[in-house]
């Protein structure tokens, strides 16, 4: 009877250790192993991102991450009810799932209620493009170095507006959420981030004048259009400063490798109204005295007579230089004489209307 009373006891003794001990694991990490790990209300998750987001959000229609991109790279750290910051998530690599229509990754994280987060995205993730990015642990600036463009996305047949979408051509479109997202672990909510571009763009569109009289001219029409020469590779980090982002001195242009020049516009017949012929990626940049635009084209007159004319122009007549976020138009007026180059930059989105050009310079 000792011997198994004795028994008993080790037994009571030794669940009540094992209970002192249970008591020792984090709450929080206790509470999630309790729960069904099919929860999904405890998946820490990411929803469709807002790329440019306007102030008003009501002024025009949200574009979405997923319509530009399949990936981004994300950041995360997780600071308990105990003040203790620990990174949760190291570039993760998150997909987009065409036929889930939804944010994808692996392995699975999961919300602490106790918890408070912060995240940082950019896309696309780097693994995809061949370049290096990095977060600065201490200020949070993201890096992205080694981004290199090709000058892709021309328009050879002339298009009311630019597609402005990038999504079939080889240069990618970078982006980042500039501020990162706080989130409470006991919202539970999903991860939605704010991205906006940090490349520049340009595009070339292309108009017939009012001068011409319409029953002298029967066809005006863009040989070519070559705009050389541009730096195509850069190194971009993050600036934090308050002051306006396309001042801040983000990027840094690598000269080293052969400048790329950009051909669009073969054989585009331009009507009345005005066409897009090139929309290209640009690494921001200073805008050198041998940098150009050229266009080749005829004028078909009456008796079937066609008039072959090119035109040179210099970059830095029209723009001082490419600054993250813009968006840089150069509208071409072919006329009788003489060809007509008007320049002028707005926001990425920006709708280019026949007024928000500004003349300047004619050649």
């Amino acid at each position: 009877m000792n011997r198994l009373f004795r028994h008993f006891a080790k037994l009571m003794l030794a669940g009540l250790i094992l209970t002192v001990a249970g008591c020792a694991y984090d709450e929080s990490v206790r509470e999630l192993r309790n729960q069904p790990q099919d929860n999904e209300s405890l998946v820490i998750a990411f929803s469709n991102g807002i790329i440019d987001s306007p102030i008003p959000m009501h002024t025009r229609a949200l574009a979405l991450l997923s319509e530009h991109m399949e990936s981004m790279g994300v950041w995360g750290w997780q600071t308990t009810s105990e003040g203790v910051t620990e990174r949760l998530f190291l570039n993760q690599e998150v997909t987009f799932s065409a036929s889930l229509a939804k944010w994808t990754y692996s392995p699975l994280k999961y919300w602490d209620n106790k918890s408070t987060y912060k995240f940082y995205a950019y896309a696309p993730h780097s693994g995809s493009a061949g370049v290096t990015a990095t977060i600065n642990p201490d200020n949070r600036a993201i890096s992205i170095k080694g981004v290199t463009l090709q000058g892709c996305n021309t328009i050879d047949s002339g298009v009311p507006a630019p597609p402005a979408n990038f999504g079939k051509v080889a240069d990618d479109d970078w982006m980042l959420d500039r501020s990162g997202q706080s989130m409470a672990g006991v919202n539970r909510n999903e991860v939605i981030f704010s991205m906006q571009h940090i490349l520049s763009k340009i595009c070339v569109r292309v108009r017939r004048s009012s001068a011409f009289m319409p029953d002298s001219i029967l066809s005006i029409s863009i040989d070519s259009l070559k705009i050389s020469g541009f730096v195509s590779q850069g190194d971009f980090t993050q600036s934090l400063e308050d002051a306006s982002i396309v001042l801040a001195p983000e990027w840094t242009p690598i000269d080293t490798l052969p400048r790329y020049t950009v051909t669009s516009a073969k054989h585009v017949s331009i009507p009345d109204s005005a066409v897009y012929v090139l929309e290209s990626l640009l690494i921001p940049q200073r805008v050198s005295d041998d940098q150009y635009i050229r266009v080749w084209y005829n004028i078909g007159n009456e008796g079937g007579y066609i008039n072959h004319m090119d035109n040179i122009f210099s970059l830095d007549e029209l723009f001082t230089g490419f600054e993250t976020g813009k968006n840089y138009v150069i509208t071409v007026t072919i006329g009788p004489d003489p060809i007509r180059f008007d320049a002028g930059v707005q926001d990425w989105t920006y709708n280019w209307s026949e007024q928000s050009a500004f003349s300047k310079k004619e050649q």
